[in-house]
C-alpha cells in the first residue's frame, strides 16, 4: 500500500510540473505546440533565433501553434505582444502556402503535358475535375476546349497568399488575437456558418440564422481563409492582379493588393485597418519569397 501511494504521488508531482511546461511534439523538422503560455512562446521563439519577421527572403523555423496562448488575453496590449501574435501567424501561413504550391504544382505539370501534346491520362483529368470543384472553376464547354479552360482557370485561382495580407486581416479581425472567436474557435476570418445550430452564437443577435465555425486549429483557419481567397467570386480580381505579378515573376504584394479585399468584411474601414497594420509593422517584407526552414 505504501508503495502504491509512493507511486501515486510520484505521478502527481510528475503531472504538475509537465503542466508547468508547454504541451508540444517536434517531428519531421517542425515543433507543434498543442498549448503553452505566452512567455513559453516567446522563449520557444528565443531558443530558435526567431526574434525577426521583417526579412526579404527570410528564413523562419517550423513552429506551429495549435491555439493562441493559454493567457493571451491577460497579456497587456503593446507593440511586442503584437510581434508576437505575427510570429505566431507567419509560419502557419508559410505552411498553408506550402500545401497551395503543391497543388498548383499538379496543375502546373498537367499544363505542360498539354501544351507540349502530351496525352493527358485518366488521373490528369480526375485531378483536374477534382480542382475545378474544390476552386470553384466552372465550364459548360466538353473535350479539349474544356481541358484549356479548366488549366487557364485552375493556374489562376491556384496560388500562394501574400503572408502581410493573411496576418493583417486576422489582427483586424481578431484585435490581435484576442477576440471570443480566435480564443474560443481557433477562428482568425471572421468565417459563418448558416441555418445550423453548429459553431459559436453571435453574442449580439439573438435571432440569427448563422454561427460562427469553430475550427480545430489556427491553421485550419487560415487554409479555410485562403481557399475562400482562391475561389470567391469577391476575390476574382486579387487573383488577376496575383497572376499579372506572377507574369513577371513578381511575388504577391500585399500592399498594392490590400484594395481587392474591400468587399472581404462588413467592418468599418476594414482596409484602412488592414493597411495600416500591414504598414506599421513592415509586413510587406514576409511577401518577398519567405521560406520555412527545419528546426534541429
Amino acid at each position: 500500500m505504501a508503495k502504491f501511494v509512493k507511486i501515486l504521488l510520484l505521478c502527481i508531482c510528475f503531472a504538475g510540473s509537465a503542466s508547468a511546461e508547454p504541451v508540444m511534439e517536434k517531428r519531421d523538422g517542425a515543433i507543434y505546440v498543442e498549448s503553452a503560455t505566452t512567455a513559453e512562446v516567446e522563449k520557444l521563439f528565443r531558443t530558435y533565433h526567431f526574434n525577426e519577421y521583417r526579412e526579404a527572403y527570410g528564413k523562419y523555423p517550423r513552429i506551429y501553434l495549435k491555439k493562441m496562448p493559454e493567457d493571451w488575453k491577460e497579456v497587456p496590449e503593446n507593440k511586442a505582444k503584437h510581434r508576437t501574435f505575427i510570429r505566431i501567424l507567419l509560419p502557419l501561413v508559410l505552411k498553408v502556402n506550402e500545401a497551395i504550391s503543391a497543388e498548383r504544382a499538379l496543375i502546373e505539370n498537367i499544363n505542360n503535358k498539354y501544351i507540349n501534346n502530351v496525352p493527358l491520362n485518366e488521373n490528369d483529368l480526375k485531378v483536374l475535375e477534382e480542382k475545378a470543384v474544390k476552386y470553384d472553376v466552372f465550364t459548360r464547354m466538353k473535350g479539349d476546349t474544356r481541358t484549356a479552360l479548366l488549366l487557364e482557370g485552375l493556374l489562376t485561382n491556384i496560388d500562394v497568399l501574400p503572408p502581410s495580407i493573411m496576418i493583417a486581416s486576422a489582427a483586424a479581425y481578431t484585435d490581435w488575437g484576442t477576440s471570443r472567436l480566435a480564443m474560443q474557435a481557433n477562428s482568425l476570418y471572421l468565417e459563418e456558418v448558416w441555418y445550423t445550430d453548429e459553431g459559436l452564437k453571435p453574442l449580439n443577435d439573438e435571432n440569427a440564422d448563422y454561427r460562427y465555425k469553430i475550427f480545430s486549429s489556427l491553421e485550419e483557419s487560415i487554409a479555410a481563409h485562403a481557399l475562400k481567397i482562391n475561389s470567391h467570386i469577391n476575390y476574382d480580381y486579387f487573383r488577376v492582379g496575383r497572376k499579372l505579378g506572377r507574369d513577371i515573376n513578381r511575388p504577391p504584394y500585399g500592399e498594392q493588393l490590400t484594395v481587392h479585399f474591400l468587399h472581404d468584411n462588413n467592418m468599418r474601414n476594414i482596409l484602412g485597418l488592414i493597411d495600416y497594420t500591414l504598414v506599421h509593422y513592415g509586413l510587406a517584407k514576409t511577401d518577398y519569397f519567405p521560406q520555412l526552414v527545419d528546426v534541429e
